[in-house]
């Protein structure tokens, strides 16, 4: 109730401030100018004498008067983004806490995938289960489930997820070719209002290449484990249209997993390997754009039951979005999109047949844009996300054969005020089939104190609905579905105040987020899902960035959290503190980047056996360095030919994170010691 009368109130004062600023905005008289035509040539004589009077004064215009012009470009430190309102913005100037990684990042710190992309961002902890080694990006605490429905993952701006379990990412997240990506918008706090469900926590929006121009990329890897990589991209275009595509393979033996079973509590070791291959392909003609992406991730686990020897988890997906963009008259548009999104994860059970999760969800959406007046835009967006599915063991349907259609409707207002301040406001009603549905409001204002002082405050809400696995297992003896689960809500303050120039950015976040309704798994044999209670989560970020030089760079964020539920302190084995801190060099074809990702020490249940090692502190350190033999030796052949040598997990940690899905025995490995890594990379 509590939730419910915040969300109503919001989205009152949301309206009235339609109400009471577009409205009367809008019924303001408009006096067109006067258009000349071929029969009044005094008109035209006018018209030719005031564009040479703009020109005199602009010409007159002394060196103080240009300094009084504003010019909105983008710099390193202050980089466009798309994800927070759909449309390209600076990210001092979006509604929403965003940091982005660039292909640079990737490029000078190394990394082998976007798992490990990802370690990088502020407030993000990546972390797994006995069941999903890499599949959960918990962002500002909350991490409750092995399944990653609590961060939303696009890919260019589309929703990539299952409908069946709401969140297995693992092939995202260890097979997406990393070698085709732009950029990767990492946006803190809820998003639901233009995304709808699980853009709760946080969404991830990456962003692939578009190039204008011809391009390769060719690259091999190998290392420690029998570690083995190959990836390539190309593509070609201009302004009109193009096409671009990659593709990832890679192999790893297994490094040594030792760990105390569950069932029986023997401590054993396996090799944990991996198989992954994925592709991606893009395309574009004016208007119209297509993008897939194909991939099948094998991991080895110990399974549910937490037993040896290791078996194997397959997750097969496949992601297709097709767009068209029509431009209207009066800078108005439509944005149509049809995406799919087939899954089909394999996991061994308790019983003798395999758990095979099988889903295709068909998702229609239209956007439409119009700029009212100048400084005032306007968006209007429908979606109807058809949902097929079921889930088998052989001849048992856990999950029985569903079909649903989820219905969603958004809208936005931004309104610049003037040169400084930005109000936004806006709201989603979402009807997810049977499932109870509702309202989500945002609301923000973005105060510009002068050209290098920006202040955001920023409130919004955001849900995420059951999924079939929670409402419609069936497993009897182990666990059993709620039909009558409603939607979890949160609600999200976030204050920051940033500076930044060209070459240098610091900024200081503060959050706080309450849980409302929260879905938990409860009972023992079986288990079953219930909405108990609320938790409420809160913490301080802070970011820099900063260019010394063209041959020196630095960036770097350390942030802390903390939660309660039901009166009791950080319940959700995610670390308090986190600190992430790299500093790159280059000089004429050389690369060097050290990179230092810093978890603080995560609790398990106190229910847990305590049968593994602690989850202590550690710093998961990499160093990376490039050798460009083009550049370096004078080839000059306009290629980049370069050497690669990485090492992660430089001070050998060993890595433990919480068993956090159940809580039966206190941690297991999340990775191995020490690793060396060579390569070579070709591209221009």
């Amino acid at each position: 109730m509590y939730s419910m009368r915040i969300r109503w109130i919001v989205s009152g004062i949301l309206v009235a401030i339609c109400l009471f600023v577009v409205v009367p905005l809008s019924a303001q008289e408009i006096e067109p100018a006067p258009v000349p035509t071929d029969s009044n040539p005094d008109d035209k004589q006018k018209v030719a004498e005031d564009k040479d009077s703009d020109i005199d004064k602009m010409l007159d215009l002394n060196v103080e008067d240009l300094s009084k012009i504003k010019v909105r470009t983008s710099t390193m430190t202050d980089p466009i983004v798309e994800a927070v309102s759909k449309t390209p913005e600076k990210a001092s100037e979006a509604p929403g806490i965003v940091d982005v990684i660039t292909a640079r990042d990737i490029e000078e710190f190394g990394a082998k995938n976007l798992y490990e992309v990802l370690e990088w961002a502020t407030s993000v902890y990546m972390t797994g289960s006995f069941l999903f080694r890499r599949n959960v990006a918990c962002i500002r605490g909350d991490l409750r489930k092995h399944e990653d429905n609590l961060v939303l993952v696009l890919v260019n701006g589309r929703p990539y997820r299952d409908i069946t379990s709401g969140g297995i990412n693992v092939a995202m997240y260890t097979a997406f070719p990393i070698q085709t990506i732009d950029r990767i918008e990492v946006i803190r706090g809820p998003g639901s209002v233009l995304y709808g469900t699980n853009a709760f926590t946080g969404v991830i929006n990456v962003v692939t290449k578009n190039p204008k121009k011809p391009t390769l990329h060719a690259s091999v890897l190998s290392g420690s484990y029998g570690w083995q990589s190959y990836s390539m991209a190309l593509g070609n275009g201009n302004k009109e249209k193009g096409y671009y595509g990659g593709a990832t393979y890679s192999n790893e033996k297994g490094w040594p997993f030792t760990a105390t079973a569950e069932f029986p509590p023997v401590t054993d070791t396996d090799q944990f390997g991996e198989n992954n291959i994925g592709v991606f392909a893009m395309y574009r003609n004016e208007g119209f754009t297509a993008n897939l992406f194909v991939a099948k991730a094998d991991s080895d686990i110990v399974g549910p039951s937490i037993a040896w020897p290791s078996v194997k988890l397959e997750d097969p997906r496949v992601f297709l979005d097709c767009g068209y963009l029509i431009e209207l008259e009066n800078n108005r548009s439509l944005d149509l999109h049809f995406t799919y999104n087939y899954d089909g994860t394999q996991f061994p059970s308790v019983i003798v047949y395999p758990f095979i999760s099988t889903s295709h969800s068909f998702l229609l959406e239209g956007t439409y844009r119009a700029e009212l007046w100048d400084g005032m835009n306007f968006m209007l967006g429908g979606v109807t996300d058809i949902h097929t599915g079921v889930a088998t063991m052989g001849p048992f349907e856990p999950v029985p054969s569903f079909n649903e259609i989820w219905y969603s409707a958004y809208m936005q207002l931004e309104c610049q005020v003037n040169d400084r301040l930005k109000l936004v406001g806006g709201m989603q009603g979402n009807m997810p089939g049977i499932i109870p549905g509702g309202i989500v409001p945002r609301a923000g204002a973005i105060l510009s104190l002068n050209d290098n002082w920006t202040t955001k405050l920023l409130y919004g809400q955001a849900f995420r609905s059951p999924y079939q696995n929670e409402r419609g297992i069936n497993v009897p003896g182990i666990v059993s579905g709620n039909p009558n689960l409603v939607p979890e809500i949160i609600q999200t303050f976030d204050v920051q105040l940033a500076y930044h120039t060209e070459n240098f950015r610091f900024a200081t976040t503060f959050f706080h987020s309450d849980v409302f309704d929260v879905i938990t798994r409860v009972g023992v044999l079986p288990e079953t899902y219930e909405n108990l209670g609320s938790m409420h989560f809160q913490g301080v970020e802070l970011e820099n960035e900063w260019r010394f030089s063209q041959r020196l760079r630095w960036l770097g964020s350390v942030s802390y959290q903390n939660n309660t539920r039901n009166n009791e302190h950080n319940v959700t084995a995610a670390p308090i503190w986190m600190s992430k801190m790299g500093l790159a060099y280059n000089n004429n074809g050389f690369h060097a980047a050290l990179m230092d990702v810093f978890y603080g020490a995560r609790s398990a249940s106190p229910t847990a056996a305590v049968v593994n090692p602690t989850a202590d502190a550690y710093h998961l350190a990499s160093l990376n360095m490039t050798l460009d033999l083009d550049r370096r030796l004078g080839w000059c052949t306009g290629r980049q030919m370069s050497l690669q040598f990485l090492i992660q997990n430089l001070f050998n940690e060993p890595i433990n994170h919480v068993e956090f899905q159940r809580g039966v025995i206190n941690t297991l490995p999340a990775g191995s010691g020490r690793t060396f890594y060579g390569g070579f990379t070709m591209a221009y």
